[in-house]
């Protein structure tokens, strides 16, 4: 009985290695792909991009927020391109520090302002040249629709095409306001921020003992410094009546930026003191910020007329002293590009 249990097992186990083995050379089976390039030019892109930026998470040390923007890219042929952006939260809730500011009795002779974040730069090709490359696009049957594909795993094709590189330097102006909870800057720089018309410390003077939150708007304004890297692939073939059609017109950059803040502003903020019958005006000036910061990070793009993209930096953002680390990410959809040529050719007769 144990022979004829061992003499089944055995049979079983190579009947799924044998089917495993089939099932794989036939996935693993190379198929020609036939197709007609449609275009392959990097440098006849769109050269205007508008977005919305449904999306944005921003987790900056002195504030945390969410919500929407703008963002738009123009190319100035091969030798400069633009951008700018701006972001504000959706509303109160998704302003982590303003909403803290609001519950705690932040007082309304002083306002606590809402995060807003605005940049806009212009960079210079240092060079812009054209490289043969190659993309490995997934291939998708027309065979399948919609759900079928969800237990499809696609193949991928390896296709020739151009790519187009871009070293560029840039120069940006930068401005920020928020609401931060000063508190903790206090606490972690050691310093004593006293009432208005006060100069020696006494009862009603913040320090770092204290254990109330305060909160209080900070301001910077400067510029950006810096440069990066980016590719652009702008390819489309049809391929066999077997698939759909072959496309790759991604825009990918990475870069890299030095912050100079030479306008960082912590106002006067107003707060009742444990004990206290009523809101001083307390002298910020105290308060140590910071200059320089910088940042590194990737943004993308598709080259279509409606579609999507990207982007994440991480860094240190000049503003209060100790208080600069950030982390940013944010999804841009749809996007509206266009090539801004409206010429249409004309022949007599």
């Amino acid at each position: 009985m144990k022979i004829v249990r061992l003499i089944l097992i055995i049979l079983i186990s190579y009947s799924f290695v044998f089917t495993a083995d089939a099932q794989f050379r036939r996935r693993s089976e190379n198929k020609t792909v036939t197709y007609e390039e449609m275009y392959n030019d990097p440098y006849d892109i769109n050269k205007l991009f508008i977005g919305i930026t449904p999306a944005y998470g921003d987790i900056h040390v002195t504030n945390i927020t969410s919500g929407f923007g703008l963002d738009a890219t123009y190319y100035l042929k091969d030798k400069m391109h633009f951008k700018a952006h701006a972001r504000t939260p959706y509303f109160i809730g998704s302003d982590f520090a303003r909403n803290s500011a609001q519950k705690n009795g932040f007082d309304p002779q002083s306002r606590s302002r809402t995060y807003f974040f605005a940049e806009a730069s212009a960079s210079y090709h240092i060079w812009d040249k054209e490289q043969e490359s190659e993309s490995l696009i997934p291939l998708y049957s027309k065979n399948y629709q919609g759900a079928e594909w969800a237990a499809k795993v696609p193949k991928r094709a390896p296709i020739p095409n151009k790519r187009r590189e871009i070293l560029f330097a840039r120069l940006g102006g930068v401005y920020y306001e928020t609401t931060s909870e000063l508190s903790r800057a206090i606490a972690s720089q050691g310093v004593v921020v006293n009432p208005v018309g006060e100069t020696e410390e006494s009862p009603n003077s913040i320090t770092g003992e204290n254990e109330e939150a305060v909160f209080g708007n900070v301001l910077g304004a400067g510029v950006s410094v810096g440069g990066g890297f980016t590719w652009i692939k702008n390819f489309a073939a049809k391929p066999d009546k077997t698939y759909e059609e072959l496309v790759d017109d991604h825009v990918f950059s990475t870069f890299m930026d030095l912050f100079i803040f030479p306008m960082v502003n912590v106002e006067n903020f107003f707060h009742q003191p444990t004990g206290a019958t009523q809101f001083f005006e307390y002298d910020a000036s105290t308060i140590n910020t910071f200059l320089f910061g910088g940042r590194i990070g990737i943004d993308g793009h598709f080259n279509r007329t409606l579609g999507w993209g990207y982007g994440a930096e991480i860094g240190v953002r000049p503003g209060l002293e100790k208080r600069g680390f950030y982390g940013l990410l944010k999804i841009t959809f749809p996007m509206y590009g266009t090539k801004l040529d409206y010429n249409v050719e004309a022949f007599g007769r």
